[in-house]
This record gives C-alpha cells, sequence and structure tokens, in this order.
C-alpha cells in the first residue's frame, strides 16, 4: 500500500532507528483531508501495517497515539464518531501493534486541545484551549473521557520512549482541574 502513495520502500531509512513514535491520523468525517485516499482505513490500518512491518526487529520501542473511545466503537457516543469507520481502523492498528512483538506503549488521548488546529470540529470552531486546567489523569484501559492538550501529548509520547513500566500497555491522557493521578 505504501508503495502506491510513495514509490519503493527504502529499507535502509530505517538501519540503527532504535524508537518510534507514530502521531498519525486524519478526520473522522469526510473532508478535504481525506483527498490522495487519505481515509481512516488507509491512515490508521494500512500505515499502521506498513510502518510495523518495516520497523527493524531490534527496535527498542514504538509509541503509538491512538484515540479513546477504540474499544467501544459500536457504543453511543463512540459510534457517531465511528460513522467513517475512524475508531475502528485505529483499534485494528493498535492491535496489529500489539501482536508485532515490537515493544510498544499505545497512548490514547482524549479530545485534542490547543493548536495546531487540523480538524473541522467543535474544537477547531472554538479555538478550544487547556485554559486553567493543568493536571493531566493518566489511566489504564478505555474507561475515562475528556480532553487533553497536544503538548501534553507530545510529553507523553517523549516519556514513554524509556519507561519500562509502561512497556506494552495502552494509556489514556486527560487533564483534570484537580490532582495528578496515576491508575
Amino acid at each position: 500500500m505504501a508503495s502506491t502513495l510513495f514509490g519503493k520502500q527504502d529499507e535502509s531509512v530505517l538501519q540503527g532507528v532504535t524508537h518510534v513514535i507514530c502521531c498519525t491520523g486524519t478526520t473522522a468525517f469526510p473532508s478535504k483531508r481525506w483527498d490522495g485516499e487519505n481515509t481512516p482505513e488507509r491512515v490508521d490500518w494500512d500505515g499502521i501495517r506498513n510502518l510495523v512491518s518495516a520497523l527493524p526487529q531490534t527496535i527498542k520501542r514504538l509509541v503509538l497515539v491512538s484515540s479513546i473511545g477504540v474499544t467501544k466503537y459500536n457504543e453511543i457516543p463512540w459510534s457517531i464518531m465511528n460513522l467513517f469507520g475512524v475508531l475502528k481502523y485505529k483499534k485494528m492498528g493498535e492491535d496489529f501493534v500489539r501482536n508485532s512483538g515490537i515493544p510498544f506503549t499505545i497512548i490514547m488521548p482524549g479530545r485534542l486541545t490547543d493548536g495546531p488546529y487540523t480538524s473541522y470540529d467543535l474544537n477547531t470552531l472554538l479555538k478550544a484551549t487547556t485554559g486553567e486546567r493543568r493536571a493531566v489523569v493518566i489511566g489504564k484501559g478505555d474507561k475515562l473521557v475528556g480532553e487533553v492538550s497536544r503538548l501534553v501529548v507530545a510529553e507523553a509520547c517523549i516519556q514513554a520512549l524509556d519507561i519500562e513500566s509502561n512497556l506494552n500497555k495502552k494509556l489514556l491522557l486527560f487533564f483534570t482541574s484537580s490532582v495528578f493521578i496515576i491508575f
């Protein structure tokens, strides 16, 4: 699939790579961002499979940014966001990573706030920001809901590269106005 979009893959590009952070994604609903086959299936399923298949077996950690709701994509309200498969394909990508044998951490952020505003949704129209929320909730499983700054997600990705207790785990990430909590 990648060769269709980018031509023949040069495997030497990945030689010596020890850590990878994958933050790919597209909009949940059809938009101009889907031009050029940039659909959830192509990005979150085909793209993740291609990336994982290209990684050397010596990789020390793959950090994948996914989304809340991927395990509940057939339940309300998640099924609305999943009308065009974005959560289903993210879940399939997660499963592929988990079954690949490559050491991983999957980060499942809540709704992203702060810029850059890349989607056509209420968050973008309102220019949603972090505001006064400073504490972060980190949980396991797919049980919480909320929103989180892109900056916090980026920091969590960097931290996840080497924290052994997060190896082969999924972590949820949200803001709260109260305290820092680790589940």
